[in-house]
């Protein structure tokens, strides 16, 4: 796990300046993301969400192990976590890397852009390394932190926390 933080430390030194918002929102919203997130399935309960983050912390520890020596963006693309999207603030305020599982196939892996579009709601534009645009949506469940995923088309999917990456 430190690893991938040192690593992506150092790629995020280069990263361009960020989108026009209040770099106190992006920080704080970067922090929020900065996690393993795990699909929920059916009603979120605590049954639900022990089921999602089981193997959580392996899965995160198997992404910093995956990451090449060669942190280049086409690199970055190929790495992938198994079943959950894994989110790492970038030290730029409004920027992240993003490592979504195969099945979001629509989402491409590497660093990309965060924009707050509203604070008290949760909700935040994201860009992928691709440049597909999208909106995330934070809230919380009880203690648990949950990520709503709205895709460019397709369905609304839910996300709880499972371990923190930042």
């Amino acid at each position: 796990m430190h690893r991938l933080l040192l690593a992506l430390l150092a790629l995020s030194l280069a990263t361009p300046a960020a989108a026009q918002t209040n770099p106190l929102a992006l920080e704080r919203a970067a922090h929020a993301l900065g996690a393993l997130w795990r699909p929920l399935e059916g009603p979120i309960s605590e049954a639900s969400i022990t089921t999602a983050c089981a193997g959580a912390v392996d899965e995160m520890n198997a992404v910093a192990a995956a990451l090449p020596a060669d942190l280049s963006p086409a690199n970055l693309a190929r790495v992938r976590p198994e079943h959950g999207l894994l989110i790492v603030p970038a030290d730029a305020a409004g920027f992240a890397y993003f490592f979504p599982p195969a099945n979001l196939s629509w989402f491409s892996p590497g660093l990309g852009a965060l924009t707050v579009l509203d604070e008290a709601q949760g909700l935040i534009g994201a860009q992928d390394a691709a440049g597909h645009t999208f909106v995330l949506q934070l809230g919380h469940a009880g203690q648990r932190a949950v990520l709503r995923v709205r895709p460019p088309q397709g369905a609304l999917a839910t996300y709880v926390g499972c371990a923190q990456a930042s």
